[in-house]
């Protein structure tokens, strides 16, 4: 059975609105090429590169944290894992719709008064070690998130609201007295308001296994993140860190076997895509999109693949951490964006069309998309950065750094070396920064290691700003990512807090209706791109270079290459 719901009140996030931290690639729109019959084209399989590996897919990107738990990941490559590992409640369709096809569920009910939400499992799905899916797993599921010790980043407006969580957060009850199985197979969520995106978070997401990860501490859960127990078209059979992770197809899969034996995700440095994919050493790559690997591509070496391009879902971001009270004025993060070329930079990276400037927390794909001419472009100005600099007090010391009651203008600025925007932008930073009488340092790490930096509050004291990108879906909601209520581990990591812009959020989530919904984000967008939480920085498009030999790879704006995996063919 089949059943749908229009966006407003659907798509999905994973656990959260975002998915979290995504490590940015980058440039210029096209798609596969179809043959004349409406199919990919696809050479002989004894020219194609790669061929020798048979029935394997092999992707190439970047290093997942190994964290393959659904109710704790950070990384967007740690989520491609799990959706091969775990199938979802509800699924999604290619019009951003929440659809029961292929999902766990096979229906669903909504009251009248938008309150309680009642799932109906289908029977006789096993997780992989043979044990029945049922509805305690689905409760255990919601009320792991709830717990004292959790860790993760799923305590969102939604999961908040379910009647009896805060006794469950505040170690009151054991489980929420809003979450209830009323037989083996139905699962009744009673929550205490209504929001526009409660459907999307309770339902698009992995149930996970009671009888495997249930009556454990956090920290217990933990040391399994390696070794998930899941019901989807994959089982993970082997992860080498910082290597590989190797997947075997799940024979026994409900919704048919896999048309694959195998894929592998091997992790490769951003510098290595393209040679790896042009040797057939990957079958794809989600590369970075800079002007040098636009035109690398265009080569023969390349032929033997298609590039899949869609305008990306997200946005890239400099970070301010707001605990310290240099970046808590405004008008020294407002300095800092017009100290730094932002324009210049996009321009120079991606070309004319492969990403523009950003400046509020929404993408072009999204229904909400601001008008931008409502928005500061804060283009690059070097002496109103000054002005708004000294008007706080910053004054330019004999050494060309600015002082104020005898303290240095110091700042740290922690990235990850894995990206070669990271690199540049950062250097940039260093060069432009220090012409405004700004020290900055940058301390450079893998992307693991600085996502595990900054979800850590204990660590604010180590970074003063960060970058990274985020995902979206296609709801604009943003409360669960600068909501003061998600301070780390959620995913307020840089502790930002605002009274006007909490109430617009929540507005935002009381609004059923979407042109409301759109004038309220339009605020928002105003009041984000005043505010700074963040410095935004480029919006971009999404290649992927694909193997001729591969079928059904189809990753969307709104859904990973890892959804739907069962479909994914290779052709022999």
């Amino acid at each position: 059975m089949k059943k749908s719901i229009v966006l407003l009140l659907a798509l999905a996030m994973v656990l959260s609105v975002f998915l979290a931290g995504c490590q940015p690639k980058e440039a210029p729109t096209g798609t596969q090429e179809p043959s004349s019959e409406g199919e990919p084209a696809v050479e002989p399989a004894a020219t194609i590169p790669g061929s020798e590996r048979g029935n394997v897919l092999t992707i190439g990107d970047t290093s997942p944290e190994g964290i393959f738990n659904p109710n704790t990941y950070s990384a967007v490559y740690d989520h491609y894992i799990i959706e091969l590992v775990f199938d979802k409640l509800l699924n999604i369709e290619e019009n951003t719709e929440l659809t029961t096809e292929g999902a766990l569920a096979k229906d669903y009910k909504v009251s009248d008064d938008g309150l309680v939400y009642t799932f109906y499992l289908r029977e006789g799905i096993k997780w992989h070690d043979g044990e029945e899916v049922t509805a305690d797993d689905l409760v255990w599921t919601y009320n792991d998130i709830l717990q004292p010790d959790y860790k993760g980043r799923g305590y969102t407006a939604v999961m908040q609201s379910i009647v009896g969580a805060e006794d469950v957060k505040a170690g009151k009850a054991e489980t929420a007295e809003g979450i209830k199985a009323l037989d083996k197979y139905t699962v009744e969520v009673t929550v205490t308001e209504a929001y526009a995106t409660t459907l999307r978070d309770l339902g698009y997401l992995e149930i996970m296994p009671k009888h495997y990860y249930g009556g454990m501490t956090a920290d217990e859960q933990a040391n399994l993140n390696r070794e998930p127990l899941g019901n989807g078209a994959f089982k993970l059979k082997k992860y080498e860190v910082d290597q590989y992770v190797e997947l075997e197809a799940n024979k026994d899969y409900w919704q048919g076997p896999p048309k694959l034996d195998g894929i592998i995700y091997k992790v490769i440095a951003n510098v290595d895509q393209l040679s790896e994919f042009e040797t057939g050493a990957v079958d794809a790559v989600n590369f970075e999109g800079s002007v040098e690997n636009y035109e690398t591509i265009k080569g023969d070496t390349f032929a033997h693949g298609d590039l899949i391009n869609n305008m990306n879902n997200g946005y890239s971001y400099v970070g301010f951490n707001f605990k310290n009270p240099i970046l808590a004025d405004k008008n020294v993060r407002q300095a800092l964006t017009y100290g730094l070329d932002r324009k210049g930079f996009v321009q120079s990276f991606f070309g004319d069309e492969g990403g523009f400037v950003c400046h509020a927390p929404v993408s072009p794909v999204s229904w909400a998309y601001p008008d931008v001419d409502k928005l500061n472009p804060y283009d690059y100005n070097p002496d109103k950065a000054a002005e708004l600099l000294e008007a706080s007090g910053w004054k330019m010391g004999a050494d060309g750094i600015r002082e104020k009651d005898g303290k240095k203008l110091a700042l740290k600025w922690c990235s990850y070396n894995d990206a070669e925007w990271s690199m540049k932008i950062t250097a940039l930073a260093v060069e432009q920064w220090k012409k405004i009488g700004v020290d900055l340092t940058i301390e450079l790490m893998d992307f693991n290691s600085l996502s595990t930096l900054i979800s850590d509050e204990g660590n604010a004291d180590k970074w003063d700003l960060w970058n990274m990108a985020w995902g979206l879906t296609a709801d604009p909601d943003m409360y669960d990512v600068f909501s003061k209520t998600v301070f780390p581990p959620g995913n307020n990591r840089g502790f930002f807090e605002n009274e006007s812009i909490e109430k617009l959020m929540k507005d935002g989530l009381y609004e059923f209706d979407q042109e409301k919904r759109k004038e309220i984000y339009q605020e928002l967008a105003i009041e984000f791109n005043e505010e700074l939480p963040y410095m935004f920085v480029y919006i971009r498009t999404n290649p992927w270079l694909v193997s001729k030999r591969v079928k059904n790879f189809n990753p969307t704006e709104f859904k990973d290459w890892s959804n739907e995996s069962q479909l994914i063919e290779i052709v022999q």
